[in-house]
C-alpha cells in the first residue's frame, strides 16, 4: 500500500473508533457470550437445500447442513435482498437495504463530490457489526466475498472493524485464478488479505496462476506458495484452509466472531474435479443443460456442505461448539434467470434471485449450535426475520448498544435491526418484526439491475421509489409496477427442456413471463407460499389502503445517495501500487 493509503488508514481509523456504550448481554442467564460463526451462502437456491428436498433426493446432498438445522433452529421466514452487494450491506450495517443499499454498483464507482455516501455499498460513516462486536470483547474474523466496499481503508473489512480478513471486494470473481476485469488488457486479482499484526493490501502468494482459468475443474492450475494446496488453488478452499487455521489457533477464552461468506455458489460454475465427478450421474440422466449447469452446481453445494462441516467439527475438537452460536442463511434466493445459467432451483417458490417474489427474497436460513437452549434445538421458527436483524441481535449478545451513534452524527439512516435474542433464547417466540419493506433499483438506476435494460416499468408516480413491495406480518404482501421471472421452476430444474425458456430473463423486455402490477399486487404469502393466487380484485379496502400506507411511509426514509461513476483510479492503484490486485483507491 502507498504511503499515502497507509496514513489516510491511519487517520481515518481513528475517526472511525467511535465510543460504543456497553450494556448487559442478553443472552444465556449465566452472562457468558457466546462464539458467533455467521455463514452467508451466496446464490443458495431454496430447491438446493437438503431440508427442503424429500429424503433421498440424491442430487441435493447436504449431510452436514442438514444435520446442523435438526439440531438448531429452521427459520422459515427469512428474507434478505433480492441480490448481492445491498443484502451484505444490509447485514453488516443492520440496516434495510432502503436506508443502506438498493443497487449492485461496481466497487470502483465514487463520487468526489460526497465523502461519506459517494461510493459503493456501505457509506463511510456507518458503523459496523464487527465494530460493535469488538467493543463487547470479541475476535473478530472475515472471510470470503466481501461486496460492501471497496473504495477507501475504511470500506474494508479492516475499516469496518474486524481484525483480520481475507476477502475478494466484488460480486464475483474467478475460483481458479481470483481474477476479475481487466486494467488496460491485464487480469486484475481480487484477493485482499489483512491479518491480526497490522497488515493489510494485496493476498500476494495466496492467488493462483492457470493458463485457461475458465474451466470447470481448473485443469493446469498451480496454487500460490501460500494458498490452497488442497485443490491445486480454489478459492474456497483458500478461505476455508484460513478458516480452520484461525479457529485451531484461537484463545477459547476470548469470544470469537466468525462472519464466512463462501463464494459458492455464485457463478462461475467452477468446482475441484474430485466433487464434480460424484455428481456424473446427473449427466448420464440426459437431461441436464450443455454446459453441466445443473450437475457443477450440485457438485459446489456438496463442496461448501462438507467445508463448514470441517469447521463446525474443529470448533467441536476445541471444545468450543457447546458455547458457539452459528447462523446460516443465504444472500438472496437462487438464480434462475436465463436459461438456467446459474445452475440454482426454488421450487416450489416463485421466481428467483434479482426479483422480488418469494424465490428471490426469501432466503435459506437456520440457527444452531451448543449455545442454544435445548427446547429450541430441532425446532422450525415461522415468524419474520431479516437479514439486518442479527446485527442488533449480535450486539445485544455481546453487550454492545447496538444504536449507532457515529451514524446519526453524520445524518445517516438509523438501524432498522430488531433482536431476536429472546427467540433465539426461547424467551418469547413471537417476532418482534411487523413488517419488511422491500427495496428495489428506482428508476435512476434501472440498468444497475443486473441484467436489465433502462426501461423502466414502474407506474410514473413510482418512477423514484426504492421501496417496490412490503410484507405485513400477517403474510399480506403488496408489489409495484410489473415484475419479470414471474414463473415457477420443476423438481429438476435447470434441464435441456427449459435450455431455451425466456421465462426467467431478468430482462423484462424479453421475459416471457411477466406480471403486470398496474400499480398493485397482493399476495398473502403466509397461505400462499407459492405465491399463485393474485388478490388485487379481492383485497378489502382496508388492507389496501394499509398496505398502499405503508409502502409509502417506507418511502419518505429512503436513503439513495449519489454513487458517482467508474473510477479510473482504481486501475491506477491496481496496476501501479498493488501489483495487479484491487484494492482501496481513494485516500
Amino acid at each position: 500500500m502507498s504511503g499515502t493509503l497507509l496514513f489516510a488508514y491511519a487517520v481515518l481509523g481513528v475517526a472511525s473508533s467511535h465510543h460504543e456504550r456497553l450494556i448487559k448481554p442478553r443472552g444465556r442467564a449465566d452472562g457468558k457470550k457466546p462464539h458467533i460463526m455467521f455463514v452467508l451462502l451466496d446464490d443458495y437456491g431454496w430447491a438446493n437445500a437438503g431440508w427442503h428436498r424429500p429424503e433421498g433426493f440424491d442430487e441435493v446432498q447436504t449431510p452436514n447442513l442438514d444435520s446442523l438445522v435438526s439440531e438448531g433452529i429452521e427459520l422459515d421466514r427469512h428474507y434478505v435482498y433480492k441480490y448481492c452487494s445491498p443484502t451484505r450491506s444490509a447485514i453488516q450495517s443492520g440496516r434495510n437495504p432502503i436506508h443502506v443499499n438498493v443497487v449492485n454498483e461496481e466497487p470502483t464507482r465514487y463520487n468526489p463530490n460526497d465523502p461519506v455516501s459517494g461510493f459503493a455499498a456501505i457509506p463511510r460513516n456507518m458503523t459496523g457489526i464487527a465494530a460493535k462486536m469488538a467493543a463487547g470483547g470479541y475476535s473478530t474474523h472475515m472471510f470470503g466475498k466481501w461486496d460492501a466496499g471497496m473504495a477507501t481503508p475504511d470500506h474494508t473489512p479492516k475499516g469496518r472493524g474486524y481484525q483480520s480478513s481475507m476477502i475478494y471486494f466484488h460480486h464475483a470473481n474467478n475460483y481458479w485464478d481470483q481474477t476479475v476485469g481487466m486494467c488496460n488488457q491485464s487480469r486484475i486479482v481480487d484477493l485482499w488479505h489483512s491479518s491480526q499484526e497490522g497488515f493489510e493490501g494485496p493476498a500476494v502468494g495466496f492467488n493462483t496462476t492457470c493458463a485457461n482459468p475458465n474451466t470447470i475443474t481448473g485443469d493446469g492450475c498451480k496454487e500460490g506458495p501460500l494458498g490452497d494446496h488442497w485443490y491445486h488453488g480454489y478459492e474456497d478452499a483458500i478461505m476455508e484452509e484460513q478458516i480452520l487455521s484461525l479457529v485451531e489457533s484461537h484463545n477459547t477464552s476470548v469470544p470469537l466472531f466468525l462472519f464466512w461468506a463462501p463464494h459458492m455458489v455464485h457463478t462461475p460454475l467452477q468446482v475441484p474435479e474430485s466433487f464434480m465427478s460424484k455428481f456424473d450421474f446427473i449427466k448420464e440422466k440426459g437431461n441436464d443443460l450443455q454446459r453441466q449447469e445443473r450437475q457443477t452446481y450440485a457438485a459446489m453445494v456438496n463442496f461448501i456442505d462438507e467445508a463448514i462441516g470441517n469447521v463446525t467439527t474443529m470448533l467441536k475438537v476445541k471444545g468450543m461448539w457447546e458455547d458457539t452460536l452459528m447462523v446460516f442463511t443465504a444472500d438472496n434466493g437462487g438464480p434462475v434467470y436465463y436459461s438456467g445459467d446459474g445452475g440454482a432451483n426454488n421450487y416450489p417458490l416463485r421466481g428467483g434471485k434479482m426479483g422480488n417474489f418469494e424465490g428471490g427474497i426469501r432466503a435459506n436460513a437456520f440457527v444452531s449450535g451448543g449455545y442454544l437452549p435445548e427446547k429450541a434445538q430441532g425446532t422450525k421458527y415461522e415468524g419474520f426475520v431479516t437479514g439486518w436483524d442479527w446485527y442488533a441481535t449480535f450486539s445485544e449478545l455481546a453487550g454492545v448498544d447496538p444504536m449507532d451513534a457515529r451514524a446519526a452524527a453524520a445524518g445517516l439512516p438509523p438501524i432498522d435491526s430488531l433482536s431476536m435474542v429472546d427467540v433465539l433464547m426461547g424467551r418469547n417466540y413471537t417476532s418482534p418484526r411487523e413488517e419488511i419493506p422491500i427495496g428495489t433499483a428506482h428508476c435512476r438506476d434501472t440498468e444497475s439491475e443486473p441484467g436489465s435494460t433502462s426501461d423502466c416499468r414502474m407506474p410514473p408516480r413510482y418512477h423514484n421509489f426504492s421501496v417496490g413491495g412490503v410484507i405485513r406480518s400477517d403474510g399480506l404482501k403488496i408489489m409495484v409496477g410489473d415484475h419479470s421471472q414471474a414463473g415457477w421452476q420443476g423438481v429438476y430444474y435447470p434441464n435441456r427442456t427449459t435450455a431455451r425458456t425466456k421465462c426467467f430473463d431478468p430482462d423484462i423486455n424479453l421475459s416471457s413471463c411477466v406480471l403486470q402490477c398496474r400499480p398493485f399486487c397482493f399476495f398473502n404469502v403466509l397461505d400462499d407460499p407459492e405465491e399463485r393466487v393474485e388478490l388485487s380484485e379481492t383485497v378489502n379496502s382496508d388492507d389496501f389502503d394499509d398496505m398502499v400506507a405503508r409502502l409509502h411511509s417506507a418511502q419518505k426514509t429512503a436513503f439513495y445517495p449519489d454513487r458517482g461513476s467508474i473510477s479510473d483510479r482504481a486501475c491506477e492503484v491496481a496496476l501501479n501500487e498493488y501489483q495487479g490486485f484491487w484494492g482501496p483507491f481513494v485516500a
